[in-house]
């Protein structure tokens, strides 16, 4: 306690640490004993602030020390990989994409740019690998770009209209069936032709929106955009698969013909998903829509059905509602 006398250590005991305790204290010690605990306060007190100002700049040069490591790290990485790619090229077994001009100019890049100090060379080669791509970039790639983004508005439609009051997970399911019919043979090969198969004919629109009058609502606000954020997943393959590889599905507030010769897979929300049978599937399907044709035409039961030529009057606003149903028969 800064050199405290026996004296005084015994006045703060007895005393608890008062202010009378401390005074008695400083009364009890001579002119040299006060002049020391004076200066040794005052020597901690500078300590103490020196610690505070120096800790900061101790950090500030660790954090430079341990980032131009992590630079150092980095640029053998990337010889590395410059140097990995060269043995891939000469194993037997290589895939030709790898051969790839492209691909060659990348590497060509990072292996010379890895450097501490990028040079005059090395940044020209790295310059022209990027270049050279960007003058590749023809009409065909723009053409492309238009048919994606066209794909893109009918998918974000078809989950707009069939399920903007759904769930996340309904959404994807909605648009899963979508990506599952572009995949199907049974189906065409683009999402826009499976989104509006049958919706310039009358009858026979697989996609109740596409000739319900749904679409008179044009879609816009938060709900427009999640859809097209749920079709660009889709697109992109990002999503988790949740139907069970189902290419249909209807709302569960009606129940059409179709469903007896499908297998059901899941129910997510308001919709129910199907899928084609398989193998020894079909024989049971078969015989399922068979009676349940029978049993419909005997007026033993009385189907609700969502397809265009069989719309009762009393299901019009239901089948423009934003949980209207795919209803292509199989």
């Amino acid at each position: 306690m800064l050199g405290l006398s026996k004296a005084a250590v015994a006045i703060f005991r007895s005393q608890g640490g008062s202010k009378r305790a401390v005074k008695r204290w400083w009364m009890t010690m001579n002119d040299g004993e006060r002049r020391r605990a004076v200066v040794r306060s005052l020597s901690v007190a500078a300590a103490a602030i020196g610690v505070t100002t120096a800790l900061p700049m101790v950090q500030s040069a660790h954090d430079i020390q341990r980032e131009q490591a992590d630079a150092r790290l980095k640029s053998a990485l990337f010889a590395e990989l410059g140097d990995g790619g060269a043995a891939m090229r000469a194993h037997p077994a290589a895939p030709a994409l790898i051969e790839h001009p492209w691909i060659v100019r990348l590497e060509d890049s990072l292996s010379q740019s890895h450097q501490p100090i990028l040079g005059r060379h090395a940044a020209r080669a790295r310059d022209t690998a990027a270049l050279s791509a960007l003058a590749r970039f023809g009409a065909t790639d723009l053409s492309r770009a238009e048919v994606l983004a066209s794909e893109h508005t009918c998918l974000s439609e078809a989950v707009f209209y069939e399920a903007r009051s759904e769930s996340t997970s309904g959404q994807l399911a909605v648009a899963e069936v979508v990506a599952n019919r572009v995949r199907d043979h049974r189906y065409p090969n683009s999402i826009c032709e499976v989104v509006y198969q049958g919706a310039t004919r009358t009858t026979g629109c697989q996609f109740t929106f596409t000739c319900d009058g749904a679409m008179s609502l044009r879609p816009r606000g938060e709900r427009w955009a999640k859809a097209q954020a749920v079709a660009a997943q889709v697109m992109l393959d990002l999503h988790e698969p949740r139907t069970s590889d189902a290419t249909h599905y209807h709302a569960n507030y009606v129940d059409p013909v179709w469903n007896s010769g499908l297998v059901r897979t899941r129910k997510i929300g308001v919709h129910i998903f199907y899928r084609f049978p398989q193998g020894r599937e079909w024989s049971d399907a078969r015989a399922r829509l068979e009676a349940r044709r029978v049993a419909e035409a005997s007026g033993r039961i009385r189907t609700v059905s969502i397809d265009a030529r069989e719309t009762p009057p009393t299901l019009n606003v239901i089948g423009s509602a934003a949980d209207s149903a795919a209803t292509a028969a199989p």
